[in-house]
């Protein structure tokens, strides 16, 4: 009798327990897969799940590495070890550790520095869910830049980038699990869509579309220089000069908001690249100050985005409100501000890119750098464009108007500003 009443005690407190933990195994998230794969300049990490779960990325230094950490998850990918590495095809180690209760974590180690590019949750025609993370080797700046914009995100808002559906761009791509190559087609969609369908040379390739925004001009002098000089002219004629030099780079082709002695309003003026779907802004400006002493060029990026209530979109043949390719008026208002946002988060990265090629360019001028500021100028607030605005000189100094009307100067000057854009379209317009 005894052990019949142990064995009923066993069953009503023992066996709940089990059946709870095995119930809880039932509901856990599956790894059922993880390849990698290279296209172009960038590299490709596909995890496979049994469920999209909540998911967080953290990047971390010594050494670099992209922290990918999601709930409590069971490792179902049975030819691939929990540890590993996808070389020498692909420069990324990879581990898969349940680090605490609840908690799992797959580390991307990484040998250099590198961005993010894009992070989303795919279908998969099998019933499984892919997070698909597209990641490229950068500067230590990129790096930086990135790790600060993925901590700034609330975790509605990533998890909210993580749910929109990517639009899409089919391209072949090759995946790689381990050492075994997998050949196999996968539809890269993207969470921004980088297509321009305006501007194509000859052969049917889309050219690197470059607006340059030649500052002032007509009723609006600028600046007036030590001689009586006026920053309109010489805005205009460094402006012409600039997109000469682009124009003569293959698979460049450079526009000017004005091409003479014209006023155009200055939310018009990135309003003309918006319009023509440019790959990037430059604005010329030549600088001013009460003390003559001053000298120098720099070079100016947006502080501060506008809010979504108040940014100026372009407009399609229904009037309706166009971020990059998607149609804003349809979306919700939630979707909408995380949209900007991402626009906003991407567009201001690739500004300080822009920036940092043109600044080392500069560095060897002989003239004296006053670095990089951040300024809400009203010719930087494209929502989509990368933009900056450059200070060539201040003409209020003798010696920078000198140099300003100096056809050999503004040559050089001009020629180096080409040759960092030439870097950028090469470098992270591939």
């Amino acid at each position: 009798m005894k052990k019949f009443f142990y064995f009923i005690v066993l069953f009503f407190f023992v066996f709940p327990f089990f059946y709870s933990l095995l119930c809880t195994a039932q509901t856990l998230n599956e790894i059922r897969n993880l390849r990698a794969g290279k296209h172009q300049n960038f590299y490709r990490v596909v995890l496979e799940t049994s469920m999209k779960v909540d998911t967080k990325i953290e990047l971390k230094t010594l050494p670099y590495r992209a922290i990918i950490q999601f709930p409590e998850s069971l490792w179902r990918a049975s030819n691939i070890p929990r540890k590993g590495n996808f070389y020498p095809n692909i420069p990324i180690i990879y581990s898969f550790k349940n680090d605490e209760i609840g908690k799992t974590n797959l580390t991307l180690n990484i040998e250099k520095p590198f961005s993010l590019d894009k992070v989303y949750w795919l279908s998969s025609p099998n019933g499984n869910k892919r997070l698909v993370i597209d990641l490229y080797f950068s500067s230590e700046t990129d790096f930086i830049v990135t790790k600060k914009s993925f901590e700034s995100f609330s975790k509605e808002e990533f998890e909210t980038v993580l749910g929109e559906r990517p639009i899409s761009e089919d391209k072949e791509l090759e995946l790689f699990i381990g050492q075994n190559k997998n050949n196999s087609k996968i539809s890269q969609q993207n969470i921004i869509s980088e297509d321009n369908n305006f501007n194509f040379d000859k052969a049917g390739n889309k050219n690197f579309l470059v607006v340059i925004d030649p500052g002032h001009g007509g009723k609006d002098p600028g600046a007036i220089g030590y001689s009586k000089t006026l920053e309109k002219d010489i805005n205009l004629i460094a402006s012409k000069i600039l997109q000469s030099k682009l124009n003569n780079v293959s698979g460049i082709k450079a526009y000017l908001t004005r091409s003479d002695d014209i006023y155009i309003n200055l939310h018009d003026r990135y309003k003309i690249a918006n319009q023509l779907k440019a790959d990037i802004f430059i604005s010329l400006h030549s600088d001013a100050s009460e003390s003559k002493s001053v000298r120098g060029y720099s070079i100016f990026s947006l502080n501060k985005d506008p809010d979504l209530e108040n940014a100026n979109f372009q407009k399609n043949n229904k009037n309706q409100n166009v971020l990059g390719n998607v149609i804003l008026d349809e979306e919700i208002i939630e979707t909408q501000n995380i949209l900007y946002k991402m626009y906003q988060r991407r567009k201001r990265n690739y500004s300080i890119k822009l920036k940092n090629l043109i600044l080392d360019e500069l560095s060897s001028l002989p003239s004296n750098s006053r670095g990089w500021h951040e300024k809400n100028f009203a010719v930087l607030k494209s929502p989509v464009i990368p933009s900056v605005l450059i200070e060539m000189g201040f003409i209020s100094n003798k010696e920078d108007e000198k140099n300003l009307n100096d056809r050999e100067f503004i040559s050089n000057l001009m020629q180096k500003i080409a040759v960092a854009v030439t870097k950028y379209k090469d470098v992270y317009m591939k």
